[in-house]
């Protein structure tokens, strides 16, 4: 009986350790990612760097002021010059519809900028 219970006891401490060691790598992993991504603003401070990025600024800025109803139909000229694009439908709006709720209903005194 007492060998059941060391057993018990052995399969229970590999458990513990196995859970641990993978929420330390998720951590790990996790703390790995955020830092890369908050390199360029610890570098260079909150500046949009990259084309893409102002488009995706500007879409969040129209969905912000105009609502889901005028961005769906909305057609950029200032994009994809001289043809123009339409936004509603060539895109995934999931990272500007995150942040305009994000500027509605957690961070409402920080401008759209900031919480993309």
């Amino acid at each position: 009986k007492s060998s059941a219970s060391g057993d018990s006891s052995s399969g229970l401490l590999f458990h513990l350790v196995y859970k641990g060691a993978a929420a330390y790598l998720v951590f790990l992993f996790a703390s790995a990612a955020y830092d890369i991504r908050m390199a360029a603003i610890d570098e260079y401070g909150p500046v949009i760097h990259e084309f893409d990025p102002y488009f995706n600024l500007r879409a969040t800025d129209y969905l912000y002021w105009n609502g889901w109803k005028r961005f769906s139909q909305w057609f950029d000229y200032m994009s994809w010059y001289p043809l123009g694009r339409p936004v509603g439908t060539t895109i995934y709006p999931g990272m500007q519809v995150t942040a305009v709720w994000i500027k509605n209903h957690v961070l409402l005194d920080w401008s759209i900028n900031d919480v993309c």
